[in-house]
């Protein structure tokens, strides 16, 4: 998993409208990337919606926010459609970015082991630079950690 210290990886994905992005695109100053493993999934939506609900603050702050998970672009669109998510979400399918950012590991559902994307977050400064890492998140209250970090910055 990239660190503090690390420059953000220079990968292309589709945004949930389909359009082609760079990771760098988001650069106009701080990004509050994070990872999450499924759409419309309890937990997921629970983080993405808390997001959403602090997204004015971070606005505030001159902080952008971006969700990354493998689902398709159609996926993303239903699951912001649902939630009102108003911030970008990226298909990364092939996992470009999750590998490069190195958030997928081992997962155990029922007895079974499969990989799956660790629910991570990094906060990535306006030179590319990753200033801050949440490797193992718990949704619950995430985004106001997350605020209240960029707030003591």
């Amino acid at each position: 998993m990239l660190s503090e210290g690390d420059k953000l990886p220079v990968v292309t994905l589709e945004d949930d409208s389909g359009k082609r992005v760079k990771t760098t695109d988001f650069l106009n100053g701080a990004l509050v990337l994070y990872f999450y493993p499924k759409d419309d999934t309890p937990g997921c939506t629970n983080e993405a919606s808390q997001f959403r609900d602090l997204l004015a603050r971070f606005k505030r702050k001159g902080v952008r926010v971006a969700g990354v998970s493998r689902d398709s672009v159609a996926s993303h669109q239903k699951f912001k459609k649902k939630y009102s998510l108003t911030f970008p979400l990226l298909s990364d399918p092939d996992s470009k970015l999750c590998d490069a950012f190195g958030v997928i590991v081992d997962k155990q559902n029922y007895g079974k082991t499969y990989k799956g994307i660790q629910r991570s977050t990094f906060v990535i400064d306006a030179t590319g630079t990753i200033v801050k890492v949440w490797p193992k998140v718990n949704a619950d209250g995430h985004a106001q950690e997350v605020l209240d970090y960029l707030s003591q910055r």
